[in-house]
């Protein structure tokens, strides 16, 4: 991929899985870039880049703004990844965040927002191929609801000038997943992971990196203008698979542990509410053992059509599953996991 020329590049969640592999990029592509971070962020993973940090919150929008100035081009990562914490919290962040985002990519005259959605707004069809043509309606959670409603304040500035692209990946892996690789590893080490209908659905997995090649192409490829594209490596690796995978690359045995798939939904439901009552009348700030996100995350098949994002910008899974598998897992191994007994 060519180089950024003088680009000046906001990333919003930079302190984020996401959000870090793509600052990272950035920086090594030439863009001057700028990362918009909480105070409470952990920002040790960028310390050694060269870019410019901004302290400030996403829902804040003359801190967003401050950010923007200056920037012709905005990658939006920055999302609350929740589907029990307080509804409020979760569309403050999720809706509200992005539409301080764009808002502030207006005022500042940027030329192209790339706006991270996931498939998770078309409520977990369970389909074979689902491409971007499937409506995007109906609850599931809340996490599903607020970024539907999130792509919708994105859509709110078609027509203004400014270049808006969504991207909707499926389920991303690689080195730095803790809140999803890294949980499942550690469920896996302790016996604790839990299937739902024994994996046996299509998990839906892109590679952190090949992600971040659709993020480049969204900024510089004019055909993506206006456009949603889903963004999945294309496997028809199960959750049975992926898990044994990685429970054989640690050292430990596959998971047996399995629910069907009506059981575990109830039980998330439940634990949900309950959570958030405590959330509000405790404070309490750890999350739900089980989530509607979850169960239905690994409970129906996430197989998406990539057809689009090859046509229109010629993008492909530039790294595999074996290696993709097998980064993810030194990371694991080296980074995350305590050392195996």
């Amino acid at each position: 991929m060519s180089g950024s020329g003088t680009s000046r590049c906001l990333v919003t969640g930079a302190s984020g899985f996401i959000g870090g592999h793509v600052a990272r990029r950035l920086v090594s592509e030439g863009y001057a870039v700028r990362c918009l971070v909480r105070a409470t962020s952990d920002t040790s993973a960028l310390a050694a880049l060269d870019l410019e940090l901004v302290l400030g919150d996403l829902a804040d929008a003359p801190t967003v703004a401050g950010a923007a100035a200056g920037c012709d081009l905005v990658v939006h990562c920055g999302a609350l990844v929740s589907d029990w914490a307080a509804v409020q919290e979760i569309r403050r962040i999720n809706v509200g965040g992005t539409r301080s985002v764009v808002d502030a990519a207006l005022a500042a005259s940027a030329r192209r927002v790339v706006h991270i959605s996931t498939t998770d707004v078309y409520g977990y069809p369970g389909g074979r191929k689902v491409d971007e043509r499937h409506p995007v309606a109906g609850f599931a959670n809340w996490y599903a609801q607020t970024k539907r409603e999130a792509e919708v304040e994105v859509r709110r500035l078609d027509g203004q000038g400014l270049e808006l692209v969504i991207l909707r990946p499926a389920t991303v892996y690689g080195p730095g997943s803790r809140e999803v690789v890294g949980e499942m590893a550690k469920a896996i080490s302790r016996r604790q992971m839990l299937m739902i209908d024994g994996g046996r659905s299509i998990a839906g997995l892109v590679y952190v990196e090949n992600l971040v090649d659709a993020v480049l192409l969204a900024l510089r490829n004019e055909a993506a203008t206006g456009e949603a594209f889903n963004v999945t490596d294309g496997l028809d690796v199960t959750w049975q698979r992926f898990l044994g995978d990685l429970a054989a690359g640690l050292g430990y045995a596959p998971p047996r542990l399995s629910i069907p798939y009506n059981v575990a939904f109830g039980i998330a439901s439940t634990l949900e509410h309950g959570y958030r009552l405590l959330h509000r009348t405790t404070g309490l700030t750890s999350s739900a053992l089980l989530s509607r996100q979850a169960v239905n995350v690994m409970g129906r098949d996430q197989d998406f059509s990539d057809a689009r994002i090859r046509e229109a910008l010629g993008w492909e899974p530039r790294v595999d599953y074996t290696a993709g598998l097998e980064a993810t897992i030194e990371w694991l191994a080296h980074e995350y996991l305590p050392p195996l007994d």
